[in-house]
């Protein structure tokens, strides 16, 4: 039986309907794989791309997140290191945000697609997939 928690769904990336089925084929540390999603869920059979384009709404939460761990590092360089020329922000800063690219696409994949895919959860949608 799924949890019917969805703040646990989005951690785990778990389907929106059934919280069972993985939104994504490989782990994020696949670096060549990682964006790489079903296009239905293997548990439930929800389609995941509900229009063509949907996840275009994505990258404003991925620029959030962008933008949050700019300020964060510059923040933690100014306090840690005293203020340092420009390249001692921008180099440590674009190192960050490109080792948290993949967690960075993923979570706002799923993010979005659970607060604006208008998929609710249903306890018994779990193993009805079908197969073609």
């Amino acid at each position: 039986m799924s949890d019917p928690s969805k703040l646990a769904a989005v951690v785990k990336a778990r389907c929106p309907q059934c919280h069972e089925g993985r939104i994504f084929t490989h782990k994020w540390w696949n670096l060549l794989k990682f964006s790489e999603m079903h296009e239905h869920c293997p548990s439930c059979g929800l389609r995941y791309e509900v229009e063509p384009g949907f996840f275009f709404g994505a990258m404003y939460i991925s620029y959030a997140f962008t933008v949050g761990i700019m300020i964060v590092g510059g923040v933690i360089i100014y306090n840690f290191f005293g203020d340092p020329s420009a390249e001692g922000y921008i180099i440590p800063i674009t190192f960050v945000s490109l080792l948290m690219v993949p967690f960075n696409f993923r979570m706002a994949r799923v993010i979005f697609i659970h607060l604006f895919s208008m998929v609710k959860y249903k306890s018994d949608a779990a193993g009805t997939a079908t197969t073609n």
